[in-house]
């Protein structure tokens, strides 16, 4: 029999490892289908509580890209590189790495 404190453990390391590999992608898909359901429904009702969920679903968003650049060490989209990079260069989560780890691809 397992004792709680080592079941509890167990759920937290798999939780974090589902949410370390799954996380960005998840964020990213849910957040931009959120803020985009809010936006649409809050342009044609004006609830106010559907603009809070397009508030939350673009955070989730930018959280979702904040996560895959921490993985990466590059941004997936343009508009969150320059969020990133622009508006909040605190949280810039690419800078002060001893290496860059940029594909061709996305290097200027």
């Amino acid at each position: 029999m397992m004792s709680p404190v080592l079941s509890f453990s167990a759920t937290c390391v798999v939780v974090a490892l589902g949410a370390w590999l799954l996380g960005g992608i998840v964020l990213r898909v849910g957040g931009a289908l959120l803020a985009v359901g809010g936006l649409l429904d809050t342009a044609a009702t004006g609830s106010p509580v559907m603009a809070i969920a397009t508030v939350v679903g673009t955070l989730a968003w930018l959280a979702g890209h904040w996560l895959f650049a921490l993985r990466r060490h590059y941004f997936r989209s343009p508009l969150a590189q320059r969020i990133f990079l622009e508006a909040v260069p605190a949280l810039n989560p690419t800078c002060r790495w001893g290496v860059p780890n940029i594909p061709p691809e996305h290097r200027r």
